[in-house]
């Protein structure tokens, strides 16, 4: 079985062969299956951005390797050209990745770049383009017109017109409102429902992850401290605790309303379920 990523002994060194050397990621061992989405979460310095950035050869490893799909994705040039095209990264405020004169030449650009034929790259441009809301009147306004919101649109449609196996966000929601937050934690939910691509999560909000992940990486000082479901890796406060890491607000004060006694579950981690668990808590009681 191939997976659509897969970390063997990899590790990445900043400034190496000096003496600030240091580890960036340390002998990283993981699986990441076809379809899953999967959130990674860490403290600031951890290794999160450095093990994505390996994902789709941005950084080239100092020892270990990246499958994608079962393929060392550095066995030669092509390969490596492919696995981009393969796999989406969109960093975090990807709006500071626009540079073309349109918003058509800015979602274009990926798949002119994998060689495609004209027709194939407009109709990529506009699937893209409606899936995040980018209006056809602004294809040919210049990107830096848009609004911030807007920019953080074409910016992921130019990552999803390539239609990579495993699309990966890192920090998606940096920087919006509560409104905006939640309308791109739906998008991304429904690009995973329609393409069934695999989806990398980077994020500092655990409820975010808590609403979308089906698996949970944890890193800390370098390496991976755990990983499993929601359940089993949010079940574990006191340790994400010791990692600089807080389970959702809404967890403690379900834990809270435990420790008084209130019959409610513990595995609580978004705010959607908090509110939903009381309603029925209070509808029992109005019942009564």
């Amino acid at each position: 079985m191939s997976y659509a990523i897969e970390a063997v002994n990899l590790t990445h060194y900043y400034s190496k062969g000096t003496i600030q050397q240091v580890a960036a990621i340390e002998n990283i061992n993981l699986q990441i299956n076809k379809g899953e989405l999967v959130g990674i979460i860490g403290h600031t310095g951890s290794g999160k951005s450095t093990l994505i950035s390996h994902f789709n050869g941005l950084l080239k490893p100092d020892s270990g390797k990246i499958l994608v799909d079962g393929v060392d994705i550095h066995k030669d040039k092509e390969t490596l050209r492919q696995s981009r095209f393969k796999v989406g990264l969109c960093f975090q405020y990807p709006e500071y990745q626009l540079f073309e004169e349109t918003v058509y030449k800015d979602i274009a650009f990926g798949p002119k770049n994998m060689k495609l034929s004209e027709s194939e790259i407009k109709e990529r441009v506009f699937r893209a383009a409606a899936f995040v809301g980018v209006k056809p009147e602004h294809m040919e306004k210049s990107p830096f017109d848009l609004s911030g919101g807007e920019k953080r649109r074409v910016a992921i449609a130019g990552v999803m017109s390539m239609e990579p196996e495993v699309l990966i966000f890192d920090e998606p929601a940096a920087g919006l409102d509560p409104r905006g937050r939640k309308a791109l934690i739906n998008l991304i939910k429904e690009y995973r429902k329609q393409t069934g691509s695999t989806v990398i999560i980077v994020s500092h909000s655990m409820e975010d992850i808590a609403e979308m992940a089906d698996k949970v990486i944890v890193m800390n000082k370098s390496s991976v401290a755990m990983q499993g479901t929601v359940d089993e890796v949010y079940s574990r406060g006191d340790e994400l605790r010791s990692m600089g890491l807080n389970v959702p607000e809404i967890t403690e004060i379900f834990a809270k309303l435990r420790a008084k006694g209130i019959d409610v579950p513990a595995n609580v981690y978004t705010v959607e379920q908090g509110a939903e668990i009381l309603r029925n808590l209070m509808g029992k009681g109005a019942a009564k």
